[in-house]
C-alpha cells in the first residue's frame, strides 16, 4: 500500500508539472562570423512588412495581445541593453514575432477498480481512458540581419493556452514567455 501511495504521489506531480510548463528552444545561425556578430549587436527596430500584423484600416485583429508582447520584448532587450531605434537608424536586427495554436489530444488511463480471486483464479483490473483536446500555443521571437533579411536568430515558448485566463494572467504568461525565449540570446551566453 505505501509503495501505490508513492507512485501516486509521483504521477501526480509529474502530470501537475507538465501541464503547467512552457517549453523552451532556439535555433540560430551557428557560423563563427554570425554568433561573434550577435554578440556585438547593440540596437535594434520592428521589422516592418506589408500588411503588418492583421492591421485593416488602423484595427488590429488581436491588438491586446499584440501590444503585450512587443511591450514584454522591448523591455527584456531594454533591460539587457539594447536599445530600439527606427529602420532609418540602421540598427543592428530587426525584431519580429510570430504566434500559433493547435489543438492537441492528451490520453489518459486510469484504473478505476481492482479485483481478486480465490485458488487458481487470478487479478483483475479495470482500466478507463479518456481522451481530452486542449489548445497549445507558442511565442516565437525572430532575429533578421537588416541588410540581407536573413533570420540569424529564433526563440519559441510552446505552452497550454488557458482560454478563462485573466487580462493579468495573459500579461504574466507572455512576460514569462517572452524572458524564457530572451534568455537565450545571445547564443552560449546565459542572462
Amino acid at each position: 500500500m505505501y509503495k501505490l501511495k508513492q507512485l501516486l504521489i509521483v504521477i501526480i506531480a509529474v502530470v501537475a508539472t507538465g501541464c503547467s510548463s512552457q517549453r523552451l528552444d532556439w535555433d540560430y545561425n551557428n557560423t563563427p562570423a554570425a554568433t561573434q556578430s550577435m554578440k556585438e549587436w547593440k540596437t535594434y527596430a520592428w521589422l516592418s512588412k506589408p500588411g503588418e500584423n492583421n492591421k485593416i484600416e488602423g484595427y488590429h485583429i488581436d491588438g491586446l495581445m499584440d501590444m503585450r508582447i512587443r511591450t514584454a520584448i522591448s523591455r527584456d532587450l531594454q533591460a539587457r541593453g539594447y536599445r530600439e531605434v527606427t529602420t532609418g537608424d540602421r540598427p543592428d536586427f530587426l525584431v519580429n514575432y510570430l504566434t500559433t495554436t493547435r489543438t492537441r489530444r492528451e490520453l489518459d488511463q486510469i484504473t478505476t477498480s481492482m479485483g481478486y480471486g480465490w485458488g487458481a483464479w487470478g487479478m483483475g483490473a479495470t482500466t478507463e481512458t479518456r481522451v481530452r483536446d486542449y489548445q497549445e500555443g507558442s511565442l516565437i521571437i525572430d532575429f533578421v540581419n537588416p541588410k540581407s533579411h536573413e533570420l540569424e536568430w529564433r526563440g519559441r515558448s510552446t505552452s497550454r493556452v488557458t482560454r478563462s485566463a485573466s487580462p493579468e494572467d495573459r500579461t504574466e504568461k507572455v512576460n514569462t514567455a517572452v524572458k524564457g525565449i530572451l534568455d537565450g540570446f545571445p547564443p552560449g551566453h546565459k542572462n
